[in-house]
């Protein structure tokens, strides 16, 4: 009996321990090629994107490392909300003492409507403790905190991370750079991607969403963060879907009731309706992610002073 309780307790120790470590630590993890420590770890940049998937899968970093002599980096999560962006920039400004030329913002219109709830892992993994009390606390305010939230926030999230890294560092870093997609994505082709049934008409503004953009925007400025927001394009079919067109109005009307510069997906030349370049509505193949990129790049140094 004792050697029972001596081994459950030894057990429940070291699950303490893997739980703490991952909450508190996680953040110092040597992860390569994407997320916020590998950002910092990247130097001062001419360029720092903070998006969603959309980023990942539409920007191609080897053409912008060639425009910009590699100072340029990519923090992308899948589902990214506006929300968790603006406490993305607290972290980088509260521990790099590195040089932002410019932060590029994603303009996702479809971002508006998101619940303000757990979208990525990976999100928390990239976070201090501080920050994950940060976006904790948005979520409790927005009422999605039940006891199963808290169980999956603080302890089964990311640990599979943690156990298999050894493992599955190498694989991960190999799939991204800088923090965007490396594969070679093709499109499904023009039918499936003019058949493919989707319905964002039930969508609903989330305040606390457009509230965050212009907190973004008054902490660049605080700080005297240069900054832009980026709308990419997606492929037509939802580009022109009254919903989406609402809501891009809508992210549109915040940016400019706060004076907030921004490029909007006409603003490039790309082709949003040929379907080669799309892997799906509003992710690009990797033909796609490398015609938009050259073209935003000339887009991004007429910018330059």
């Amino acid at each position: 009996m004792k050697k029972v309780i001596i081994t459950v307790a030894a057990a429940l120790i070291i699950v303490v321990a893997a739980v703490s470590f991952k909450n508190v630590y996680s953040c110092e993890m040597p992860i390569k090629n994407r997320g916020i420590h590998d950002a910092i770890e990247s130097g001062d940049l001419d360029i720092l994107f903070i998006g969603s998937s959309t980023f990942r899968a539409n920007i191609d970093m080897p053409i912008m490392d060639e425009a910009f002599d590699g100072r340029v980096y990519d923090i992308s999560y899948g589902g990214n909300q506006l929300v968790a962006t603006a406490i993305q920039y607290d972290e980088i400004k509260r521990r790099s003492g590195h040089d932002y030329g410019m932060m590029v913002f994603e303009l996702g219109p479809m971002m508006l409507t998101q619940e303000v709830a757990l979208s990525d892992s990976r999100v928390i993994w990239d976070l201090t403790w501080e920050g994950k009390k940060a976006l904790w606390k948005s979520m409790y305010d927005a009422g999605n905190t039940d006891f199963p939230m808290m169980y999956e926030y603080f302890v089964t999230s990311g640990m599979d991370d943690l156990i298999t890294f050894p493992v599955t560092e190498p694989f991960y870093s190999t799939r991204y750079y800088k923090g965007a997609k490396t594969d070679e994505t093709e499109s499904p082709g023009r039918d499936v991607l003019d058949g493919e049934e989707f319905d964002i008409s039930d969508k609903a503004l989330i305040q606390a969403q457009a509230d965050a953009v212009a907190d973004i925007i008054q902490k660049c400025r605080r700080d005297g963060q240069k900054f832009i927001f980026l709308e990419s394009p997606c492929y037509y079919r939802l580009q022109e879907d009254p919903t989406f067109i609402k809501y891009r109005e809508e992210y549109i009307k915040i940016l400019d009731e706060n004076n907030a510069s921004y490029i909007l997906a006409t603003d490039v030349d790309f082709d949003s309706r040929d379907p080669d370049l799309f892997e799906d509505m509003n992710h690009m193949s990797a033909k796609g992610r490398r015609v938009y990129t050259t073209e935003l790049i000339r887009v991004l140094e007429s910018l330059s002073p």
